[in-house]
């Protein structure tokens, strides 16, 4: 049996905050560059999260991409993308992180296939996020694959997903009704998207703590790194992502790099204040050498040197 790390569940459970950075297979299969950004975050974070097929660009397996970081020591998370999958193979790539001890899926359903570099492939609609949630901790649970057969031995997944935090107070409902289901599937932490405001991430979070959610699951906030106004151009564009004007204004009337970093720091201390937040995802897409900037720069490594001890 593989050797399995359950670093990430251990340290939520024991009530301390998190740290970790992202990583994104390459578009070819020379792996050289994705170990050395690997081997760069690696002293700076608790775990690494991998992405899969990012924007719906056809990239390296996030599989192997995990095995590799495993090399390196560092405990991964992995994206599980339903949009590219059927349940055949959900449970094929499910079988495989379990051989090579991978535990941390996060189940999201990604974007459609017609913003990526092959708009002509079909979406799969097979599992809702729900649904995938649902199977997956069943498979681990009560060790049944998703038609009910048995296997044994089980496979061990901590299950997790993503939600947004909703902005129309006329929505928070319905965004609160979909986030409850997904825990009561058995979602155990809950990553939200990456953020460029404060305000509606407090106002979102205070509704979980009002409603008892942030009990039954730990939630992580997320931040995407940049280094200047042409960075949060292109994030302004990227869908699902909401950046104010006002940064962009703000970053052009300085110096954009250190201005970039002033704002960063301000949504971490930020983030760090608000009651139910767990952990800090860093978005580090292309920009991992941001990462140790920023972990040093915000006080985030005595917390790793806390939770390590």
């Amino acid at each position: 049996m593989p050797m399995v790390s359950a670093r990430l569940e251990t340290l939520l459970k024991a009530g301390e905050f998190i740290v970790s950075a992202e990583l994104t297979p390459p578009r070819h299969y020379d792996t050289t560059q994705f170990v050395e950004a690997a081997n760069l975050v690696a002293p700076f974070v608790d775990v690494v999260q991998i992405n899969d097929n990012l924007l719906s660009q056809a990239r390296l397996s996030n599989l192997v991409a995990a095995h590799l970081v495993q090399q390196v020591g560092l405990e991964p998370v992995i994206q599980f993308t339903l949009r590219h999958r059927n349940r055949i193979a959900l449970q094929s790539d499910l079988l495989g992180f379990a051989a090579l001890g991978v535990r941390n899926v996060m189940v999201l359903g990604g974007y459609p296939c017609t913003i990526g570099t092959d708009p002509d492939a079909k979406d799969a609609s097979d599992l809702s996020s729900v649904e995938a949630i649902a199977s997956i901790t069943r498979l681990t649970r009560e060790g049944q694959f998703f038609n009910g057969d048995p296997i044994d031995p089980a496979p061990d997944f901590f299950v997790g997903t993503i939600d947004f935090p909703c902005v129309n107070p006329a929505d928070l409902d319905s965004s609160m009704a979909r986030l409850a289901a997904k825990i009561e599937a058995g979602a155990r932490y809950i990553q939200v998207q990456a953020i460029f405001d404060l305000a509606p991430m407090q106002a979102w979070m205070a509704e979980v703590r009002a409603r008892g959610l942030h009990e039954r699951a730990h939630f992580i906030a997320a931040i995407f790194p940049f280094s200047g106004a042409k960075r949060l151009e292109f994030l302004q564009s990227v869908p699902g992502l909401s950046v104010p004007d006002d940064l962009l204004t703000r970053i052009r009337s300085a110096d954009g790099e250190a201005e970039s970093l002033r704002i960063t720091l301000e949504l971490v201390e930020g983030i760090r204040q608000i009651d139910g937040i767990r952990g800090l995802h860093m978005r580090s897409i292309g920009a991992e050498d941001w990462v140790p900037r920023i972990v040093e720069a915000a006080g985030l490594r005595q917390l790793l040197v806390s939770s390590a001890s």
